[in-house]
């Protein structure tokens, strides 16, 4: 598995990292044969879903050969919009067997947006959860006659099953570099774009990050993060199947109340979340009770020391934090484990399967501890995204992946997070990215959750703004919160304008995506248009 030859000039290493399998499929068949009793997957709910790994193989292996039977075959894709189920993962799991691409669907989209997905992708069958026909039936008009839509109803009548054929599964020569998954990111503006990812770029993140985190064949992870993302794909699912573990997946969208009781009735050992996620548990009463947890994978959004050293100070579990993007189908740095070997405030260093350097604007590697942008290369780096040939030019340029996050690296190889360059405010030239005062205006005991954006200033160019939603029966006003700053934070990095959101018409939230990831221009977009003309300028540091 160390040959290079189909490898992009993005996705070449100066030195080996050996993939064991040669697809994802061959992934579980071998993991089944070796431990064909060990449960591989839990899906808690009314009636409790449990499948060993044999069990599971047979099930996909009647779902692989129902879609042969639908005239699907290797490079042929499919779109799923499915919530998380065991019927989604047949499905997932099924066609990756035979080299049919999967392109999932977050079913929180308008239709209008799920039929670009489909028509963007080519996409030859879209498998739907009968609780979404209203949605498809808006979008069928919007696609094409020859895109068929197929209702694939639930267990116990998943009509994968019920339908599979009796005739042998006629094996398909699925290789490393053959396109596995799909996955839409949202544009900073128009459209969402396809990231095209291989079975190589799934596996090597997938054992990457597993012998960096230590999994084994103990490992219990629980995913509650939707399956339409590759963060769910690959870090809760992927990651644990690479180390022969097993996998707890929360069906739908499940309830944060119910996040401590879940990890003690089943033993679960690792989990992944955003940032968000552990403000809102803080926010909660619910206390932890289990035994089992070791520790809380977290990214996607930067994780402030603050809400890092509440956390682990209430809950006694590590916070793990590592960076990446679809574009590197999970992490591409992450923490050292054990919890010890942590650097505070780093997103960790490079994963084997991947080189990371922080460049300037003219491509060059810039000195220890100085910004940049953070770019990758390596073999969990995407192909490229589907269709846009501009934008490939620019963004898998010279032999790296132009991430547009930026951040610094330090003499050991550790990296630290800046800030995304359309969330990064420049104030009268100085670059000021949000978690720096985010990170102090949380240290307030009142406050739950806290975003920062730049909004539009004719002097300095971009003025700071902070949001700020307060814990349940806690009190304090935006010019306490100026106060509580003063001294803790440069005072051209101070907000000029605190909101607490608790007071404010039309927002009750911080607004956010599926992942709970901040959604920080829909927060521009309400101070622009919605915020009331006497809610203007409620307090100055």
């Amino acid at each position: 598995m160390n040959s290079t030859d189909k490898l992009l000039l993005h996705q070449r290493l100066p030195s080996s990292f050996h993939i064991d399998y040669p697809n994802v499929g061959a992934l579980l068949a071998a993991q089944a044969k070796a431990a064909p009793t060990k449960t591989f997957l839990i899906c808690p709910g009314s009636t409790r879903e449990e499948y060993t790994y044999a069990e599971f193989l047979e099930l996909m292996t009647k779902t692989a050969r129902y879609l042969q039977s639908r005239g699907l075959k290797k490079g042929d894709r499919i779109n799923l919009i499915i919530p998380n189920c065991a019927e989604f993962l047949l499905l997932y799991f099924a066609a990756l067997s035979l080299g049919i691409t999967v392109v999932p669907i977050n079913e929180d989209l308008a239709p209008k947006e799920m039929s670009f997905i489909i028509n963007d992708s080519g996409s030859k069958i879209v498998f739907y959860d009968p609780g979404y026909q209203h949605k498809v039936t808006e979008f069928t008009s919007l696609i094409p006659s020859t895109t068929e839509v197929c209702d694939v109803g639930r267990y116990p009548d998943f009509l994968p099953l019920t339908q599979a054929p009796d005739a042998e599964l006629v094996p398909a020569d699925v290789e490393w570099t053959d396109i596995g998954i799909i996955i839409y990111t949202s544009g900073t503006t128009g459209n969402p774009k396809g990231v095209v990812l291989t079975h190589m770029s799934m596996l090597a993140d997938a054992k990457a990050l597993s012998e960096r985190l230590s999994f084994s064949a103990k490992t219990r992870t629980m995913t509650i993060l939707p399956m339409f993302h590759n963060n769910g794909q690959i870090v809760t699912l992927m990651t644990p199947l690479y180390a022969g573990g097993s996998v707890v997946l929360t069906k739908g969208k499940v309830s944060l109340m119910s996040f401590w009781g879940l990890i003690q009735k089943y033993e679960v050992s690792w989990t992944s979340v955003m940032p968000a996620i552990l403000s809102i548990l803080l926010s909660l009463k619910a206390e932890r009770k289990d035994q089992s947890l070791e520790g809380i994978i977290c990214g996607g959004q930067p994780l402030t020391k603050a809400v890092q050293q509440s956390f682990e100070d209430r809950f006694k579990v590590p916070v793990f934090e590592g960076y990446g993007l679809t574009e590197s189908t999970a992490y591409a740095s992450f923490s050292d484990h054990p919890a010890e070997k942590r650097k505070t405030g780093s997103i960790g260093r490079a994963l084997p399967c991947n080189h990371m350097a922080v460049l300037d604007e003219n491509g060059n590697e810039v000195p220890h501890g100085t910004e940049g942008e953070i770019c990758m290369r390596g073999l969990n780096v995407a192909n490229e995204y589907l269709g846009l040939p501009e934008r490939n030019r620019t963004s898998f340029a010279n032999g790296w992946f132009h991430s547009g996050d930026f951040g610094h690296m330090d003499a050991d190889g550790y990296f630290y997070f800046g800030s995304r360059k359309d969330h990064m405010i420049i104030r009268g030239g100085e670059n000021i990215y949000p978690a720096e005062l985010e990170n102090v205006i949380f240290e307030h005991p009142a406050v739950a959750e806290v975003a920062v954006i730049g909004v539009p200033d004719k002097l300095l160019g971009e003025a700071i703004v902070a949001f700020v939603k307060l814990h349940d029966d806690a009190q304090t006003t935006p010019q306490e919160l100026a106060s509580f700053c003063t001294g803790k934070i440069a005072l051209f990095k101070q907000a000029r304008e605190i909101y607490i959101i608790d007071h404010l018409p039309n927002i009750d939230a911080l607004p956010k995506g599926p992942t709970k990831k901040v959604l920080y221009r829909e927060l521009k977009d309400y101070y622009q248009t919605k915020l009331p003309p006497e809610c203007n300028h409620p307090s100055k540091p």
